[in-house]
């Protein structure tokens, strides 16, 4: 299943925290007069706390949206490889892997048919197919939904945020 690493998450938590300050700035409309994390008193120009909240958001954004595109591409490169080889062809006759050895192939070929042992090797192939796509279809949908709420909410919430704070930013002037 898809997760993001350590770090893209510690990045994450900065976007949101900083959307966050953004958002509240932008629909309280009162700019701090102190930065007391870096020391700063802008109390002479507050506008200038604004800015800074507004650029620092900006970063976290940019960052955040390129190392999770970074992060979703590793995590889903080796499927559109997969995707990607599947109709390769030799250049001796021009077949596929697929038609050079079929799935179905040692069906014909088993010494057990027609047995027990045979009826519970095809009951146990059945049965790993059933799970195979009941998993399957759990991680598209466990993806999709950390896709959704790890990465696509923090970038819109952060482009909503920083929208905000800049259009009351710019009103100010």
């Amino acid at each position: 299943m898809f997760d993001l690493n350590d770090d893209l998450k510690k990045i994450k938590t900065k976007v949101l925290v900083m959307s966050g300050i953004s958002l509240f700035i932008a629909l309280t409309q009162a700019l701090p007069q102190k930065v007391a994390i870096l020391g700063l008193d802008l109390s002479k120009n507050e506008t200038m706390a604004g800015w800074f909240v507004l650029a620092v958001t900006a970063y976290f954004l940019i960052s955040f949206i390129v190392f999770s595109i970074i992060e979703i591409i590793q995590y889903y490169l080796p499927a559109l490889i997969g995707r990607k080889t599947a109709k390769t062809t030799g250049d001796t006759i021009g077949l596929t892997a697929d038609e050079c050895f079929p799935d179905h192939e040692h069906e014909y070929y088993d010494q057990d048919a027609g047995t027990t042992s045979g009826e519970m090797n095809d009951i146990k192939r059945k049965n790993q197919e059933i799970t195979y796509k009941y998993k399957s279809n759990f991680v598209r949908v466990s993806n999709l939904v950390k896709l959704t709420t790890d990465v696509l909410f923090p970038i819109v919430f952060s482009f909503i945020s920083l929208k905000l704070l800049s259009c009351f930013l710019i009103s100010l002037q």
